[in-house]
């Protein structure tokens, strides 16, 4: 059983541990193995975790100069779009327990891209908005990694973390490459053609890719009336655990400040005079550090006790919160919030995975993923609300600071890994 220390120094373990390094460099080698990665890679690039979230901020200022509404109106679809995730995550986790990841994340991606042709449709009613992020949030909850995950799980042992962080790196590459470009299509061709090209990018580029290169190792997949896969907990067994609501409370604190943070990161550098172009620079420099985050954090995971990793990657942002408070080193504090947006994706599904494993992963990753969504959802409209009511988002900065100072140290109470959970599939 494994030690909360930070590596693993017994010496008798030393031999099996290169092994275990060895076949870990094998499992990516597989024919399949490596397809599947870059499926999931580019499913979670044009997934709800990442077009909606880091894209709003181009979206934001020529919705209210069109509509007149308010930041806090605007960012009020994240929060419907927790509600969304909300109804439908348990139901997404069965499916994929059941039938497999392949089948239901295709028709999840169509639904998403049908959702962002409904936010290209906007009249001006905040009715329509609300609703329409609520409908694609349903439609498009297995596009998150609570669908991606498993599929990779099913695949690597030795090397899951690092499996996940490649594959969950895809929304860091959304971060870095989507807002120059959707900035230049709503410059030239105006914001609802942005939503249009969002809703192409998945139908010709993230549904073919899963169609032809996602599939679950033989033998791991769910099937139509088959028994749970894979060793580890019930649901109701892991709903009876510490484990279950630490990891549910301390990234929900986590998640808050980070969800509030990012949407809302170009309309803050744009109020304290910075131009749109070098806003938008930054936005793509957090994406660089989102997508460094997560491959650091999946090498971290295979080789130290993943709540240390959370503390090293998850805390040092609240420094950023407090330089982007008083408008010093912002490229500093983008750097950081990059570094833990993009490390809890990972955390969240490697934890789920070595404390509760594969049987119901499905079912308990969706609980999991429900307590982040609404963290997700009330973060950017907590900070837009805040912004309405004290002209700034200074209070809402110091605020999530300690939010980052609670939700990492909440998850050093996880203590020892299950370690018959280690190598489950």
């Amino acid at each position: 059983m494994q030690q909360p220390s930070l590596a693993t120094s017994r010496p008798a373990e030393r031999t099996t541990e290169v092994h275990a390094v060895h076949d870990g460099i094998g499992e990516f080698r597989r024919a399949g193995a490596w397809r599947v990665v870059l499926a999931a890679w580019l499913g979670v690039a044009l997934g709800l975790t990442a077009l909606p979230f880091y894209t709003l901020g181009i979206f934001a200022k020529p919705l209210a100069a069109e509509f007149g509404w308010s930041r806090s109106v605007i960012q009020s679809g994240f929060t419907f779009s927790m509600l969304g995730v909300m109804c439908s995550a348990w139901a997404a986790g069965w499916l994929i327990d059941r039938f497999g990841v392949r089948p239901v994340a295709l028709a999840s991606q169509a639904g998403l891209a049908l959702g962002f042709l409904g936010l290209a449709a906007q009249t001006g009613s905040t009715t329509l908005w609300q609703a329409n992020w609520f409908l694609f949030a349903v439609l498009g909850v297995a596009t998150t990694p609570l669908a991606w995950s498993r599929g990779i799980a099913s695949w690597f042992v030795q090397r899951r973390g690092l499996a996940l962080g490649v594959a969950l790196s895809g929304t860091g590459v959304t971060a870095l490459v989507a807002p120059p470009l959707l900035n230049g299509v709503v410059a030239a061709h105006g914001w609802r053609m942005g939503y249009v090209a969002m809703a192409l990018s998945i139908l010709l580029v993230a549904m073919p890719a899963v169609w032809l290169l996602f599939r679950e190792k033989p033998g791991a997949a769910a099937r139509p009336g088959a028994s749970p896969q894979g060793e580890g907990l019930t649901l109701a067994e892991a709903l009876r655990t510490r484990h279950f609501w630490l990891l549910l409370l301390g990234f929900w604190a986590i998640c808050l400040a980070v969800a509030g943070l990012i949407p809302n990161l170009v309309p803050l550098l744009t109020d304290g005079g910075m131009p749109v172009a070098e806003a938008v620079g930054y936005a793509s420099l957090l994406g660089l550090n989102v997508m460094l985050g997560r491959l650091l954090a999946g090498w971290l995971l295979d080789r130290f006790w993943g709540p240390a990793v959370a503390l090293a990657l998850l805390m040092p942002p609240t420094v950023a919160c407090v330089l982007l408070a008083y408008g010093q080193y912002p490229g500093l504090a983008v750097a950081l919030i990059g570094l833990a947006g993009g490390a809890e994706f990972d955390l969240i599904a490697y934890l789920c995975l070595r404390y509760f494993g594969t049987r119901n992963y499905g079912q308990i990753y969706a609980w999991q993923w429900t307590g982040f969504s609404l963290a997700s959802g009330i973060g950017p409209m907590a900070f837009g609300l805040v912004y309405d009511f004290k002209g700034s988002y200074h209070d809402a900065l110091l605020a999530s600071a300690m939010l980052l100072v609670i939700g990492p140290l909440l998850l050093l109470g996880l203590g020892r890994y299950p370690s018959a959970f280690k190598a489950s599939h």
